[in-house]
C-alpha cells in the first residue's frame, strides 16, 4: 500500500540531533488528540515561547474531549455508565486543558476544542470519510461535535476533520506544526497524524511552498508506554554503528523555571491521576522534549467509505 511505504520512508529518515529554539518569528500550531497531550508533549515549548519577547504566535487544537476513558469516569465517581456522565467528563477535561494552558501563558482564544469522538478518529479515517451517516460516539451518543469549544459544530466525518485542519493551515499559516507521531500505538494519535500529514500535503500543493515544519511527538508504544519526551536520547541505539544512524530528532532542553512551570501545569489534570498516572509521572521527571521531523507526503489516498 502506497501510504504505508511512504509512512516508513518518512519515519525512518535519519540525521543528527538538532535543538529547537523558539523565536518571535515562529507561528506554532500544536495538535493534541486528547486534553493533556498538548501539555505532556509541548508544555515546555509553550512556556519557553512565552519567555520570548515578542512571543511567537501559538494556537493549540485539542481534537477530542477525552470522553471515552472509562477508568477516568470510574475514578472520578461516575459509576453510572451513561451518555450524560461521559458528556460531563468531556467538559471537565476541557476545563483542565484550559487551566493548564492559561497557566503556561496562553489566552483562552488561542485554544480550540474540536469535540471529535475520543477513540473514534481511526474509525473515521478508515470508514467514515465521506459517508452521509456520521460516526456515532458510543460514550457520548453524539454524531456531531456538540461539545466543540471555539470551533464549529460539524459531523463526525473525515471530510469535516480535513476541513478544520485545512482551515487552520490556510488562515493561521503556521511555520511549525507539532503533531502526534504517525506510528504511535494509540489509534487516535495515529489517525490525527495521518489527517494532519494529508492536510499538509494538500496545503503544500495549493501554496507551492515547503516552508512548513512538521514535528511529531511519540507517546505510546505497543505493549507499554513510549514517552520519548520523558527520556533522554541514548548516545547510541542498539545495533547502531555510527552517529549518522541515530534517529532524526529535534530537542528542547527545558530550563529549571520552564520545567517547574510545566510540572505545575500538569497538576491541572486532576481527572487523569489514575488514567494517565504514568505519562504524567514520567513527564515531570524529564527536562527535555523530543520531536521527530516529518515531511508531507506527495500523495496519500485515504480509505473510501
Amino acid at each position: 500500500m502506497l501510504f504505508r511505504r511512504q509512512l516508513k520512508q518518512n519515519v525512518h529518515s535519519t540525521s543528527h540531533e538538532l535543538h529547537l529554539l523558539p523565536d518571535s518569528q515562529l507561528r506554532i500550531l500544536i495538535l493534541a488528540p486528547h486534553p493533556d497531550d498538548e501539555t505532556l508533549a509541548a508544555g515546555g515549548l509553550i512556556a519557553s515561547a512565552m519567555d520570548v519577547h515578542p512571543a511567537p504566535l501559538i494556537r493549540v487544537i485539542v481534537a477530542t474531549n477525552g470522553d471515552a476513558s472509562y477508568l477516568t469516569a470510574i475514578s472520578g465517581g461516575m459509576h453510572s455508565i451513561s451518555h450524560s456522565n461521559f458528556r460531563r467528563l468531556a467538559v471537565i477535561r476541557q476545563q483542565e486543558s484550559l487551566s493548564a494552558l492559561i497557566f503556561l501563558g496562553l489566552k483562552a482564544q488561542q485554544i480550540r476544542f474540536w469535540g471529535f469522538p475520543d477513540r473514534g478518529l481511526d474509525a473515521i479515517w478508515q470508514r467514515d470519510w465521506m459517508t452521509e451517516v456520521p460516526y456515532s460516539s458510543p460514550t457520548t451518543g453524539f454524531d456531531h461535535a456538540e461539545q466543540a469549544l471555539n470551533s464549529p459544530i460539524l459531523p463526525y466525518t473525515g471530510a469535516s476533520l480535513m476541513r478544520l485542519l485545512q482551515k487552520e493551515l490556510s488562515e493561521f499559516r503556521p511555520t511549525t506544526v507539532i503533531l502526534p507521531h504517525p506510528e504511535d500505538a494509540h489509534s487516535d494519535h495515529r489517525a490525527l497524524a495521518r489527517f494532519t500529514l494529508l492536510a499538509a500535503t494538500l496545503d503544500r500543493q495549493r501554496m507551492q511552498s515547503t516552508r512548513l515544519e512538521l514535528l511529531a511527538y511519540r507517546m505510546w508504544q505497543r505493549g507499554g508506554l513510549w514517552m520519548k519526551e520523558a527520556r533522554a536520547i541514548p548516545k547510541k541505539h542498539p545495533g547502531e554503528t555510527n552517529e549518522e544512524s541515530r534517529p532524526n530528532t529535534k530537542t528542547l532542553d527545558l530550563t529549571t523555571d520552564v520545567f517547574t512551570k510545566k510540572a505545575l501545569a500538569l497538576e491541572c489534570y486532576a481527572s487523569q491521576r489514575w488514567a494517565a498516572n504514568r505519562p504524567i509521572r514520567e513527564a515531570v521527571r524529564n527536562h527535555t522534549e523530543i520531536f521527530y521531523p516529518m515531511k508531507p507526503y506527495s500523495f496519500i489516498a485515504p480509505p473510501v467509505g
